[in-house]
């Protein structure tokens, strides 16, 4: 039987960004929540995977991340460290849809029922509560900059 092996290759946009081993474990642990294990060490992490990650999730620095359960997550995603995604009210139906190639800036929070669309740009610190556009680049409280195409895209 084959080894399944977390990415360990470069973001395929930015040849900058890799998962480091503490990042591989997470991914992989995320896929187990139920073992003893992988909850202890996302505790120590100090992050929460309520839904698993794919392998294919790139995570430069992950201490702090929230990833709330029935969010979709693409291919190839970089979530920054801090970072949020889940929902504003109490309904777990209502939880954001990352789409493929999209990053992710540290401490953004993306809530409720959102579609931020392939290759888009999440700033560091923004706040997502709207749809955000293929390609497009969030910054500060729902601000999408017109004529701003994403590196990402």
């Amino acid at each position: 039987m084959k080894k399944k092996v977390v990415n360990m290759y470069p973001h395929p946009k930015n040849p900058h960004i890799r998962n480091g081993q503490l990042a591989r474990l997470l991914i992989f642990v995320s896929q187990r929540r139920k073992h003893p294990l992988a909850r202890l060490l996302t505790f120590l992490a100090g992050c929460e995977f309520g839904t698993p990650l794919p392998d294919s999730t790139f995570l430069p620095h992950p201490q702090g991340i929230v990833v709330g359960c029935r969010v979709f997550l693409g291919k190839n995603v970089v979530i920054g460290h801090q970072v949020t995604l889940g929902g504003r009210d109490l309904d777990i139906d209502h939880m954001p849809a990352i789409h493929d190639g999209v990053y992710l800036g540290a401490g953004c929070k993306v809530l409720g029922k959102v579609i931020v669309g392939t290759g888009a740009t999440v700033g560091a610190n923004a706040v997502v509560t709207k749809d955000v556009p293929a390609g497009g680049v969030v910054v500060g409280a729902n601000r999408i900059l017109e004529g701003h195409l994403s590196p990402y895209a």
